[in-house]
C-alpha cells in the first residue's frame, strides 16, 4: 500500500514536496507541522492495533450532526516500523501508544522532561517532530497493553476534545474583540453579544442586525448571525421560531433559503439566566447556485422583549470541519446578555 492510499481520508496530505520544502525552511532544523488539528497520527504496533482498531474508532471519531453526521477526529493508524512513519510524525496531531521503554515513547519523555514513567498514563508535549505540533503519549501497562489501551479511551477523547476546543475558540479571537459593535448592540436594540473583530455587520430598520463573517472568501465559508428584538413573548414553541425564519429568510438574505428543521419540539436553551428555545437543522438556498449548511435558530426571553437569532454556516469544502465553526458560533451566542433600553 502507498503513502497516499494509506492515509485515511481525513489526513490533509499536503505532497512530499510540501513536506520537504517546510522541512527547509523551518527554523531550529524542525519542519512545520502538516495537516489539520482534527488530523490524528495514531503510532502503536501492529498486532495491537488490530486488536484495539475498532474500538478506537468508536471512542475517539465520534460524530455531530451538521447537516449529516460528521466525525470530530479522523484516524490515521501507522506502525513504529512503517516507511511512512517519519513522513506521518510531522503531522500536528500526533498519537503514541506504547510502553516504557519504547524508542518513541522514551522520545515524548525526554522532550517533555519526564524522567519515570508510569503507567497507565496519558501525557502531551509540544513539537516533538515537528513545529507547531501536539503530541500525546498514552503508556501502556507492560503485559497489558490491550486492556489499558481500552481503559485509556475514554481519558484519551476528553483530553483531545477539550484540546481541539480551546484551539478553536482561541483561534477565532485572534483579531481581537468589536467592543464598538458590543456598545451598538446594547444602545440600539438593548442586548450585547461578544464578536471577533473580523465579523462584519448591519444595523437595519430598528430592530435587526445582521452579523456576518465571510473572510476570507464567501464562496469558500460564511458565518452569519442575524438577532432581531421583537415584542415579549412568553409563549415559545419550534413552530413559533420557524415561521418567524421563514419570515426573514426571503427577505434579510441576498438569496432566499429553503430549510428543513431536525425533528422534535427544539432544545430548551439557558444563556446568561435567560431561558429560551433552539431550533437546528439545514438551509439551501434557493437560488441557482446549490448552497447549503446548518442552521440553528434560538429565541430567548429578556424582561422587555424577545429575541430571535438565526445562525447559519456555509463552508462546502468537505475535507474541513464544520465543527471547529459551529464552535465559534456558539461561543458568540453563549455571549448574549439582556441589556435595558
Amino acid at each position: 500500500m502507498t503513502f497516499l492510499s494509506g492515509v485515511r481520508s481525513r489526513v490533509r496530505t499536503a505532497g512530499l514536496a510540501l513536506i520537504a520544502l517546510a522541512t527547509l525552511l523551518a527554523s531550529c532544523g524542525r519542519p512545520a507541522a502538516m495537516g489539520e488539528a482534527d488530523s490524528l497520527i495514531v503510532v502503536a504496533d501492529e498486532a495491537l492495533w488490530s486488536e484495539v482498531e475498532q474500538e478506537t474508532y468508536d471512542a475517539i471519531e465520534t460524530t455531530l450532526f451538521t447537516i449529516r453526521d460528521e466525525k470530530k477526529f479522523y484516524i490515521t493508524h501507522v506502525a513504529p516500523a512503517s516507511n511512512e512513519l517519519d513522513q506521518l510524525l510531522l503531522w500536528k496531531q500526533v498519537v503514541v501508544f506504547g510502553i516504557p521503554g519504547d524508542p518513541l515513547i522514551d522520545q515524548v519523555a525526554e522532550a517533555a522532561g519526564r524522567e519515570t514513567l508510569n503507567p497507565p498514563e496519558i501525557f502531551q508535549t509540544p513539537n516533538v517532530w515537528a513545529g507547531g505540533q501536539a503530541v500525546t503519549a498514552v503508556v501502556l501497562e507492560p503485559g497489558r497493553e490491550a486492556a489499558s489501551w481500552r481503559a485509556s479511551l475514554s481519558e484519551l477523547h476528553e483530553l483531545l476534545d477539550r484540546q481541539y476546543r480551546l484551539w478553536a475558540l482561541n483561534r477565532m479571537w485572534i483579531s481581537g474583540e468589536d467592543t464598538t459593535l458590543t456598545r451598538q448592540l446594547e444602545q440600539q436594540l438593548g442586548f450585547t453579544l461578544r464578536v471577533p473583530a473580523v465579523y462584519g455587520y448591519q444595523f437595519r430598520d430598528d430592530d435587526l442586525v445582521v452579523i456576518r463573517n465571510d473572510n476570507p472568501d464567501p464562496s469558500d465559508l460564511i458565518r452569519s448571525l442575524l438577532v432581531q428584538r421583537r415584542p415579549r413573548t412568553d409563549s415559545l414553541d419550534a413552530a413559533t421560531i420557524l415561521d418567524w425564519r421563514a419570515g426573514i429568510d426571503s427577505v434579510e438574505y441576498a438569496v432566499p433559503q429553503s430549510f428543513e428543521a431536525a425533528p422534535g419540539p427544539g432544545q430548551p436553551i439557558e444563556v446568561d439566566g435567560v431561558r429560551g428555545l433552539e431550533v437546528r437543522g439545514a438551509w439551501r438556498d434557493e437560488g441557482d447556485y446549490p448552497a447549503g449548511g446548518p442552521f440553528f435558530a434560538r429565541a430567548l426571553t429578556c424582561p422587555d422583549a424577545t429575541f430571535f437569532i438565526d445562525a447559519w454556516l456555509y463552508s462546502p469544502n468537505p475535507r474541513r470541519s464544520k465543527w471547529q465553526y459551529i464552535m465559534q458560533m456558539e461561543e458568540i451566542l453563549g455571549s448574549f446578555a439582556c441589556r435595558g433600553n
